[in-house]
């Protein structure tokens, strides 16, 4: 299982960092940032242990904001 600040290597050398995850509706989602470029996000799932892009709309939408929801509560402990 992915945690929070863990580093994530793509197949096309990209790195990014874990900056969230959470279970939703027995989802895994994670939230990502590139280490070298922080306008590069992504937003997944985990799907058999590999992290799927989220290209649906209003699927992430709701994903956005419940990160947001998510991190805020974090903040706020």
């Amino acid at each position: 299982m992915l945690k929070q600040k863990d580093i994530i290597t793509f197949e096309d050398d990209k790195e990014y960092v874990v900056v969230d995850t959470f279970n939703e509706n027995n989802n895994t989602y994670i939230y990502l940032v590139n280490i070298n470029n922080n306008s590069d996000v992504i937003f997944g799932k985990l799907v058999n242990d590999e992290v799927v892009d989220i290209t649906d709309p209003t699927e992430l939408e709701k994903v956005i904001k419940l990160v947001n929801e998510h991190l805020s509560n974090k903040k706020e402990q």
